[in-house]
């Protein structure tokens, strides 16, 4: 059937028979041009939303776009303040933080504090305690420092004094108790026919130097 036929049938069916054939045929042809136009808008709007469906599930998929945003986020620690500060306890910082971040995180310092013992700057640890000190357990530790270091010196200025088997000469040799000018020649015959002495236990082995004179010797001679 022709179009023109169509549109005369319709025209019929709906007892249009005084209206121009020409007015139905323009008529028949506006509608189908609308019904077109809509079907093809449905058909746009419904491959737009499958387009941003897909966008969507892409988006959501997309690792590289998991681990930019996991990068954004900031990475978290834990950190122990305890002593001198005035809500003692665990807490949470951003990763980089510095001891003053976790000081003033919990109330910052009490009056006893003794922030001099303390280094401020030093980025923290996940995990770690920081004890601030009292201004008395600061100095307590200090003198106990002190004390350390005094006996230190000591200690090597004793080690010092000590005569080396190995390097001392005849007088010096002859400095140490119970060791005259014979005793001083046979320990340097030793040392270099046998080479060097490695533990002062090797005098033993010098003719004339039993174990009472080494026992005698043995806090004033070092190899």
């Amino acid at each position: 059937m022709s179009f023109q036929e169509f549109a005369q049938s319709a025209q019929r069916r709906s007892h249009m028979g005084h209206v121009k054939p020409s007015v139905v045929i323009g008529s028949a042809v506006i509608a189908l041009v609308l019904v077109g136009i809509v079907a093809a808008g449905w058909a746009g709007l419904a491959a737009a939303g499958d387009v941003q469906v897909v966008e969507a599930q892409q988006a959501a998929s997309d690792p590289e776009t998991d681990q930019q945003a996991a990068e954004t986020t900031p990475k978290t620690i834990c950190v122990h303040v305890a002593g001198c500060v005035n809500s003692p306890g665990v807490c949470t910082l951003e990763e980089g933080a510095r001891v003053s971040d976790a000081i003033a995180a919990v109330g910052g310092l009490n009056a006893d504090a003794a922030d001099e013992s303390i280094n401020l700057a030093r980025i923290v640890q996940d995990g770690e305690q920081i004890i601030v000190l009292s201004q008395e357990e600061a100095a307590q530790s200090a003198e106990v420092a002190r004390s350390e270091v005094a006996t230190s010196h000591a200690t090597g200025a004793q080690a010092d004094a000590r005569v080396n088997l190995n390097t001392a000469d005849a007088t010096q040799l002859q400095t140490l108790s119970g060791i005259g000018a014979s005793k001083a020649a046979k320990i340097i015959a030793y040392r270099e026919q046998q080479g060097p002495f490695k533990s002062i236990d090797d005098l033993l082995n010098v003719s004339g130097i039993g174990e009472k004179t080494l026992e005698a010797l043995r806090d004033s001679i070092c190899v």
